[in-house]
């Protein structure tokens, strides 16, 4: 017989009610319940049982946290437990950092935060970590993610949930450099993007980047009302540092929003996804626009390790190739300083021939 249990029989059924002790029952942690099939009071009753002999050695506390309980619930919870009162005031101090930087993070229009501990899935905690990585660092992603599987397998110990989708997500060894695109591969890359309908949204996404050197998160979340085709000007609130930068459309540029506009003028998103949910549409995510654009490479016979990224790199690059004034590259990128800029300085041959030449022109003066 379990604990807390008793077992009573009828003429013609047996039942099994869970009585666990008043203390428990007042913090919320488990309810007195009845089962009436032995399969099911075998599976329940250990898990309750678990529960109560948890919040009795102070790794549970009040308030209830169960499988619709969002991540900012299921972590004020986790910091109440003896476990996490254990560490040291450091280790709490980047547990909560952390934390506040993963439930910030916005994953399919929504703040990771308010998922629901049973909603996580593989899917939308790649799309969780691939923004950590583009909007952070390889480093700090590995190391929200670290965090993340920590808060899950702390909710699998509970019997919250059964399995760590984290566990199917690819991390990152290295800081990865991004690859500077040649034009004619960016020229072959839209090409055959502009080839099929279905890529055509990558292929716009690809050229806005390359044209106004913008990260390709800024240009996912860009809206029709962002843009005036009238005056041929955009204007892009950058996610990452908060600035705003106004550029002119280029005359090819344009003819393509023109047509995109026909397409998909009646809703919000200059490139969104072709299909509504809950009758909306929303933008691309980071992981349709790695989908696509490796669909598209794979087609014009482009290196693997050309990312969509690199895109706004291969335009500064060129900028300063071209001998661009660094504080009127700064108005195309939104960059706060000019050293921000260095590691785009690249020494190349046009580079290195510009310099010559300015010195031989000041020697002569």
């Amino acid at each position: 017989m379990y604990r807390y249990t008793q077992k009573i029989k009828l003429k013609d059924s047996i039942s099994w009610r869970f009585i666990p002790p008043q203390d428990a029952i007042n913090a919320g942690i488990v309810t007195r319940q009845t089962f009436k099939d032995g399969r099911t009071a075998r599976y329940e009753i250990p898990r309750l049982i678990k529960r109560v002999e948890a919040f009795r050695n102070g790794e549970l506390v009040a308030g209830n946290v169960g499988p619709a309980s969002n991540l900012m619930q299921v972590y004020k919870y986790y910091s109440n437990t003896t476990h996490f009162k254990s560490l040291a005031p450091n280790s709490q101090k980047n547990y909560d950092y952390t934390m506040s930087a993963i439930v910030d993070t916005v994953v399919y229009n929504k703040p990771l935060g308010l998922f629901k501990i049973s909603s996580l899935n593989g899917l939308n905690c790649s799309e969780a970590y691939t923004t950590w990585v583009e909007d952070v660092s390889v480093s700090k992603a590995n190391q929200c993610s670290r965090m993340l599987s920590l808060l899950i397998n702390f909710c699998i110990s509970m019997n919250i949930i059964q399995y760590n989708p984290m566990s199917a997500v690819k991390k990152l060894k290295h800081e990865t450099q991004s690859v500077v695109w040649m034009q004619q591969e960016v020229e072959d890359f839209l090409e055959v993007s502009f080839s099929k309908f279905r890529w055509r949204n990558i292929g716009l996404i690809a050229m806005m980047c390359y044209e106004w050197a913008q990260r390709p998160n800024d240009i996912r979340l860009l809206k029709w009302s962002s843009i005036n085709i009238n005056k041929e000007v955009v204007t892009i609130k950058q996610t990452k540092r908060g600035a705003t930068v106004e550029l002119p459309i280029s005359t090819e540029l344009i003819t393509m929003l023109i047509q995109q506009k026909k397409d998909w003028g009646f809703q919000d998103y200059v490139v969104p996804y072709e299909r509504p949910a809950d009758r909306a549409y929303r933008p691309l995510e980071r992981s349709q626009i790695s989908y696509l654009a490796n669909e598209v490479k794979e087609v014009a016979e482009l290196p693997p390790e050309l990312k969509i990224g690199g895109l706004r790199k291969s335009g500064i690059v060129e900028m300063i190739d071209a001998g661009v004034d660094h504080l009127q590259i700064m108005s195309v990128t939104g960059h706060q300083n000019i050293s921000s800029l260095g590691p785009y300085q690249k020494h190349t041959l046009t580079a290195a021939k510009s310099a010559l030449d300015k010195r031989k022109g000041y020697e002569k003066t």
